[in-house]
């Protein structure tokens, strides 16, 4: 078995593309149109998506020698339905450039995809940027009356000579096909179901350097998917990554992540590929996180050390949870490998707070996240300590008191910065009074700038 192979066996165990988009049972094609994702706030209708436009135009598209890297849309067709290039063009420019819309609203940074076009049209009307986009492409090897696999596409792409080092392919299957992304020989992500969240998810699969980028694990030991938190997808959510913590960060393209869950040990960054343009901060977007890839996930240290970036005070002690099975707390929580324990005691409130204080505006609401799971019961609440610029404490508000459970929990808390505030501290508090241990993963904070979601911040999941 290949390693390209094993790892898209490696996804679909995982209740990967499967499970998230089925393709159209085997014999029948319905029409391919898959309704768009309607969260985290709604998407802008066709006639008003941006138009990404081309960031590279070539003479022949299956030379791009000198070319900055880029994607490359091919719209697939083969002999069972046969060619309807031209009913589907522009819808399928329609669904890139919301592809392209999603990728830069996911956060309040600007960042596109470097798309791919080929000269002889005029890119002056709709219709003359869709037909320099879209590439049409006979699959030669096409099943008629079946499933084409990924592998019958890859490797008739690479026979036409789509099979170019600086170039991904995006490819609308106008048949029977699979949504999935495969690397051998060409490297393509594919979908028979077209809308733009199915497409970016695949798309992202692709982007770790032709690595397979696996989906997150976003619950203890089972590994079950949860849509809002998985890269884009066509149910739901067209955000990449709600927590800038699984594969995506563009505030920090320096800090890398595991591609996949443990004991997968690659680690990428989807912000710095370079089939995206350079992010640059900062537009009005979903997620715009004031903390570091270390602050949000604990990542840095070996189990039983102390987290760098928290301190703790009160009634407790820290340190990087200890190993243990996949079905119980351990190390391997979320992204899969790191996660802080806090062992409470009574004597005193205890806290773990970002050792940080991030620069706030007064006057502007944030709001804080942190998931959390207790092998017992115990309370906790999470507070905003506010500063001046003198670095003095102004004032504090703290969130109710949530009782947490075994399961992996969500809790979010947001404030208004009062008059003279210039930075925050974020912590979560345990009461005094307590004996226990609860297990803190993937914090958050956000500068509820957007006004597009209900409380001006991403909403808890």
């Amino acid at each position: 078995m290949s390693l390209r192979l094993k790892r898209l066996v490696s996804a679909i165990a995982a209740g990967g593309l499967v499970v998230l988009m089925t393709a159209s049972p085997a014999g029948a094609f319905d029409a391919p149109y898959d309704p768009e994702p309607t969260g985290p706030y709604a998407q802008p209708v066709d006639a008003s998506v941006p138009q990404r436009g081309c960031a590279a135009t070539l003479a022949d598209p299956k030379n791009a020698s000198g070319s900055i890297p880029a994607v490359q849309v091919i719209y697939a067709w083969h002999d069972g339905i046969g060619n309807r290039y031209e009913q589907q063009v522009e819808k399928i420019a329609k669904i890139v450039d919301r592809m392209d819309w999603s990728l830069d609203e996911s956060t309040n940074y600007d960042q596109h995809i470097n798309l791919s076009c080929r000269t002889g049209y005029s890119t002056s009307t709709y219709a003359g940027y869709a037909h320099a986009l879209v590439v049409p492409e006979k699959i030669e090897s096409g099943v008629i009356g079946g499933e084409t696999p990924i592998q019958t596409i890859t490797h008739d792409l690479a026979d036409a000579g789509y099979d170019v080092d600086n170039r991904k392919y995006v490819v609308f299957e106008d048949f029977n096909g699979t949504a999935t992304a495969w690397c051998e020989p060409a490297c393509a992500a594919t979908a028979d179901a077209w809308a733009s969240g199915t497409m970016l998810h695949e798309l992202t699969h692709l982007a770790a350097d032709g690595f397979y980028v696996d989906h997150p694990k976003v619950t203890e030991g089972s590994e079950i998917l949860s849509y809002p938190d998985v890269m884009s997808n066509p149910y739901y959510d067209w955000v990449l990554d709600h927590d800038f913590n699984n594969y995506y960060d563009p505030s920090e393209t320096t800090a890398t992540f595991y591609q996949g869950n443990y004991p997968d040990t690659r680690k990428a960054n989807v912000a710095a590929w370079p089939y995206f343009t350079t992010a640059t901060c900062c537009d009005v977007g979903y997620s715009n996180d004031l903390l570091t890839a270390q602050e949000r996930t604990i990542e840095a240290q070996a189990p039983y050390s102390t987290p760098s970036g928290f301190s703790v005070s009160g009634g407790g002690w820290f340190q990087v949870t200890p190993p243990g099975s996949d079905g119980q707390v351990s190390a391997r929580y979320y992204d899969g490998r790191r996660s802080l324990t806090m062992n409470v005691q009574s004597y005193a409130e205890g806290s773990v707070s970002v050792t940080r204080k991030p620069a706030i505006t007064a006057g502007q609401r944030y709001k804080f996240f942190a998931k959390m799971t207790t092998g017992t019961s115990g309370n906790v609440r999470l507070r905003l300590s506010w500063y001046n610029s003198s670095n003095a404490l102004i004032s504090a508000d703290n969130g109710p008191i949530s009782a947490l459970s075994t399961g992996w929990q969500e809790y979010s808390y947001s404030a208004v910065a009062p008059s003279g505030a210039a930075t925050v501290q974020v912590s979560v508090v345990s009461p005094s009074g307590q004996n226990f241990a609860y297990v803190l993963d993937s914090l958050q904070l956000n500068h509820c700038n957007n006004g597009k979601t209900t409380d001006g911040c991403r909403l808890a999941n």
